[in-house]
């Protein structure tokens, strides 16, 4: 009986692991009263439907929908029906709230915005433009929804899931062509108002999907649910209505989303149905860049995480036979490097993978590459397709790699071949730059990675499969070659000339990685020999100005002393960098991103990288190699949350730094960590 009893509590117990319940709210505010408030009517009410159907699909019951609309979703009316939702749902739940509605820019009040402006959904009795006395409360603020969305993260827990749909404007001073916008009016500023000192904190809507969270007693990231946002255009885009299949005004992304998550499959992730988005986008409202952030490579409404593999757009189709991509030298493409073209969505490029054509790269810029396709192909659009690296090609000098005469002959074997076959290193025995060292025991192979000119230890790897040893052996000679191509980087554009510095700060970290500032040191006391000089005791924020004429993007990059490189600025969570930007003459203090310091000792370069066009070299860098710190010593790890995506151990990316063919300025900032 016993037996029986136990055998029917962990049944039970599984079926509450496996069947989570799911609630949505869906807001629409089409019917706007324009004499009161300026804001004229839309379609939003011709989006429920759309959003009803997918819900559906999604295994969503009727009566677990609330539906919040028009003279209703006032601002008191959303606060209300957003803590009803809230009521309602427990530990691994799955939500989803949907808003369509009017999209606004308005003041920034707690200065957390890097433009100084928060993004704001319109309520039905927000007003549209700037009176006296107006503190913006009828505004449903960006800040105001991440706090409201944080608590459901704490309420779901680990296991659960809320998704948000955001069919609205974020901002915009006028409007394109004769279709419908959803905002568009100008930010709702006071007069003479200008913003404080810019900050980091923005990213698609504007939301930072742990802000506030973290700090939470006993709260950490491992334990809140998983947070999506879909948003229908950029911060600094318009959001235009579209038309259904049945002629019916919409919102292109309701529409996108109705018919992108009808095709998805079991396992996809968020990203692989936001591919579907940006297809379905690019026909129906090709002015715009509907925008995602969150834990975007977990499956929909699962707990399975997938790893998204390096990949580029489709940035220009000039013919059926040519095409340009959204990636050049900087991330390792050389005329003659082989383009696989495949659906957008496929997480890697393995044998199996269907292609939709292959190509040969003709020529590339810094940012940018010509394609001449294998076979004819019409692309749809700039979205048809997403394009893998199937084959690198090279052109700088070879690393000069050393291999111990003590190695197994086996072992010995394999790495000679793939270094060989690198293409960015090559095997010598007078004057190595890298050399590695074997060791065995007990089984145990360890290969030490040095750097021969500074007899410095760039890593130590240690496994018993030859197979592990080699590929992380590549990686880490990777990531060395990569670095030094970076590091060479020289250019002057004095229309984007970006410059930065290291700000000492006290702060407060706690073990969950969030932090607060405590203080501001003199940055005098930290400098040694006229050089800013940091210790493992000391933190330090990121100031960066524009000195030049026009808008500039920007990417920061730490070269360690030892060569290696780590992604700054952007994170991965930000796909394309498109949010950090400074106009002329503009600063911006990143009062998100607390820089540590911790070994390798010696000097240490924060590379500033600016150009015309939004760019993140994130995912090339991480993917090019492992960080070699370690989990106690890595200076961004928990700051920056920066983790490892895969390996790429066919090649280091390149660049041509004496031709100078984009708008382009770097900038050198140079430091020393001493113990």
């Amino acid at each position: 009986m016993k037996k029986i009893i136990l055998i029917i509590l962990v049944t039970l117990f599984g079926l509450g692991v496996v069947y989570a319940d799911k609630y949505a709210l869906i807001i629409a505010i089409g019917e706007y009263d324009q004499s009161k408030t300026g804001w004229y009517p839309i379609s939003a009410q011709n989006d429920v439907p759309l959003i009803e159907k997918t819900l559906t699909e999604l295994g969503f019951v009727e009566t677990n929908v609330l539906y919040l609309a028009d003279a209703d979703a006032t601002k008191q009316g959303i606060v209300n029906a957003m803590q009803t939702l809230y009521s309602m749902v427990s530990a691994g739940d799955h939500v989803v709230i949907h808003y369509s509605g009017h999209g606004h820019q308005i003041f920034d009040d707690n200065e957390d915005e890097i433009d100084g402006l928060d993004e704001a959904l319109v309520s039905y009795d927000a007003p549209m433009k700037m009176f006296e006395g107006y503190d913006g409360s009828l505004h449903f603020r960006d800040d105001e929804l991440g706090e409201i969305i944080n608590k459901f993260r704490i309420k779901l827990g680990s296991t659960g899931h809320i998704l948000l749909f955001l069919d609205s404007c974020h901002s915009g001073t006028g409007t394109r062509g004769s279709a419908k916008v959803r905002g568009g009016a100008p930010p709702l500023i006071p007069e003479n108002w200008s913003p404080k000192a810019k900050k980091d904190n923005k990213v698609g809507f504007g939301i930072s999907s742990n802000e506030g969270v973290t700090g939470a007693r006993g709260v950490t990231t491992e334990n809140l649910a998983k947070f999506v946002v879909f948003s229908g255009a950029s911060a600094n885009e318009l959001n235009y209505e579209t038309y259904d299949d049945d002629d019916n005004a919409v919102g292109s992304l309701s529409y996108c989303i109705y018919k992108s998550f009808a095709q998805m499959k079991e396992g996809d992730t968020y990203r692989q149905v936001f591919a579907r988005i940006m297809a379905e986008m690019a026909t129906k409202a090709p002015f715009q860049n509907p925008a995602i952030e969150g834990d975007i490579d977990y499956a929909v409404f699962g707990g399975d995480y997938a790893v998204q593999n390096e990949y580029f757009n489709l940035i220009n189709v000039k013919s059926d036979s040519i095409v340009e991509i959204s990636a050049g030298r900087l991330a390792g493409i050389n005329p003659g490097t082989i383009i696989a073209f495949v659906q957008p969505g496929t997480p890697k490029l393995v044998e199996t993978t269907e292609l939709i054509c292959t190509g040969k790269v003709v020529s590339a810029s810094n940012f940018s590459s010509k394609v001449v396709l294998n076979s004819r192909m019409k692309f749809k659009n700039d979205k048809s397709a997403w394009a893998f690296i199937q084959t690198r090609t090279f052109s700088d000098q070879k690393i000069q790699v050393f291999l111990d005469s003590k190695m197994d002959a086996d072992v010995q074997k394999l790495l000679k071949n793939e270094i060989e076959n690198s293409n960015f290193a090559e095997i010598c025995e007078d004057s190595p730059e890298i050399s590695l060292e074997y060791k065995k025991s007990r089984g145990a192979q360890t290969i030490s990675v040095n750097n021969a000119h500074y007899n410095q230890n760039l890593n130590k790897i240690s496994s018993p499969d030859t197979q592990i040893l080699k590929d992380d052996v590549m990686a880490t000679l990777n990531n060395y070659a990569q670095g030094k191509i970076i590091k060479n980087l020289d250019f002057y554009d004095e229309n984007y000339d970006l410059v930065m510095e290291l700000i000492p700060v006290n702060a407060k970290v706690s073990s969950d990685g969030s932090f607060e500032i405590l203080g501001y040191p003199e940055p005098n006391e930290m400098l040694i020999n006229d050089v800013p000089s940091y210790s493992p005791d000391n933190m330090a924020l990121i100031k960066v100005t524009n000195y030049g004429a026009k808008k500039a993007y920007f990417n920061i990059i730490d070269i360690q002393p030892d060569g290696f490189i780590n992604p700054v600025i952007p994170t991965g969570n930000d796909i394309d960098g498109r949010e950090y930007f400074l106009e002329p003459g503009e600063t911006a203090v990143l009062k998100n991103t607390l820089v540590m310091f911790g070994p390798p000792y010696g000097n240490e370069i924060f590379k500033l990288i600016a150009t015309d066009k939004p760019f993140n070299l994130t995912a090339t860098i991480q993917q090019h190699g492992n960080s070699t710190r370690g989990a106690g010593n890595n200076i961004f790890e928990n700051a920056l949350q920066i983790g490892q995506t895969g390996k790429n151990t066919r090649g280091a990316s390149t660049v041509s730094a004496k031709k100078q063919d984009e708008k382009m300025c770097t900038y050198e900032y140079t430091f020393r960590i001493v113990k």
